[in-house]
């Protein structure tokens, strides 16, 4: 395989960020482009680094460009890299950001957002299923465990209002008690053969250049400066508390957000939050640019920034801190029946506040319709959710 330099690799990630919509979609994207189209990467090697990603917390498509990044260019790679691939999609929720707050109370974007909330509700029915699929893979008396932990969360959540970082807490030491215990986590061994992702790479470490030195260094005072703004160092800390528990990445994600942002701190009413997840799906990139349509509305640019910058720092700093142990730690027992159990839990907050969007956003025979239009285009017809998001717009804009 070709070995890229910095800068294809940079302008390579870059590019995939400004086009590529919707986490599957995305994560294809750039199976495409590395292993076929440039052949940088085997595709062993490139599911490998998927299957790392993937126990990360935070965003599967973020930590799997900072895993190639690292490996490749060591620590400069692995903080420039995924910082190349959230830009674009920084950059447009940015300047949508200031279009909403600036025009939002305008007849003509009220009527747009109306039809793009019903969307968001059939975005969230689509991610509760799918993350159902890969948690429950076959569904039987078996998995009551699971079942339990989902129904404790959505509990927790909808009727008492449980702190959903205590619900999350909750479902992964359910997870450890109900699974590590037994049989169903065991025999499940990584196949054997060398792989340029999978190899230690102390050697990384030890060869660390100016260069990598200069990365940390910058990373380090971008983090001191969020803490000098009173008001920014609470959005930093708040986002950095939810990069730490955004296990499952994506939608799954959301009701972790919106639980800090409208009911803990009050930054903003929950019609306000659906709409920036709305405007989130509008860019291309991760679910969780939501942060920078949150950071904005609170603290202007520079909350924006550090937001979006708090969010994605624990899958960037995970990546390079456990990337000569990251092959032992995916199979160790203890993290996959912890992982289970956060994946079971976030299943019941995501129909928690499927139902909390729905009764906010489903107002009408027009927002039904739009609904159920998406839901049919992204679940049964498994079209491009792009596709979805334009013809919600034409359609808004018609009927309201």
């Amino acid at each position: 395989m070709k070995k890229p330099t910095l800068s294809e690799l940079f302008k390579t990630a870059l590019y995939i960020g400004a086009i590529g919509y919707g986490g599957a979609a995305n994560l294809a994207l750039m199976k495409k482009t590395f292993v076929h189209e440039k052949e940088w990467i085997s595709e062993k090697d490139f599911m490998e680094a998927l299957s790392l990603s993937q126990i990360i917390p935070g965003s599967t498509g973020v930590s799997l460009m900072g895993n190639i990044g690292f490996r490749f260019h060591r620590i400069l790679g692995g903080i420039l890299i995924p910082l190349a691939f959230m830009f674009p999609a920084t950059i447009a929720i940015l300047i949508l950001s200031w279009a909403y707050f600036y025009f939002g109370n305008t007849s003509f974007v009220q009527s747009l957002f109306l039809g793009l909330g019903a969307l968001v509700v059939a975005l969230l029915v689509n991610a509760t299923w799918m993350l159902g699929k890969s948690v429950f893979k076959k569904v039987s008396i078996n998995d009551w465990k699971g079942f339990f932990i989902t129904i404790i969360t959505f509990v927790g959540v909808f009727f008492i209002k449980v702190n959903v970082i205590y619900l999350i807490l909750t479902a992964g030491l359910l997870g450890f008690v109900f699974y590590y215990f037994t049989k169903e986590f065991e025999g499940e061994k990584t196949k054997e053969g060398k792989s340029i992702l999978s190899e230690p790479t102390i050697s990384a470490w030890k060869l660390m250049s100016v260069e990598d030195w200069g990365a940390l260094s910058i990373l380090l005072i971008l983090v001191v400066i969020g803490f000098i703004f009173p008001l920014v160092s609470k959005l930093f800390a708040t986002f950095v508390k939810i990069g730490l528990f955004a296990f499952g990445g994506g939608f799954a994600v959301i009701p972790l957000i919106q639980n800090q942002v409208v009911a803990v701190h009050g930054w903003m009413t929950t019609k306000e939050f659906i709409d920036g997840i709305a405007l989130g799906q509008v860019t291309p990139g991760p679910v969780l640019v939501t942060a920078t349509f949150v950071g904005y509305r609170v603290a202007g640019i520079l909350g924006a920034l550090f937001s979006t910058l708090a969010i994605f720092l624990i899958p960037i700093l995970s990546v390079i801190a456990l990337a000569d142990i990251h092959a032992k730690v995916r199979n160790l027992k203890a993290v996959k029946v912890v992982v289970k159990g956060f994946l079971s839990g976030f299943i019941g907050l995501l129909i928690a506040i499927t139902l909390q969007f729905a009764s906010k956003s489903l107002l009408g025979w027009q927002t039904w319709l739009i609904f159920i239009a998406s839901l049919v285009w992204i679940m049964y017809l498994k079209k491009d959710s792009i596709w979805a998001i334009l013809g919600t717009i034409a359609l808004s804009l018609l009927i309201f």
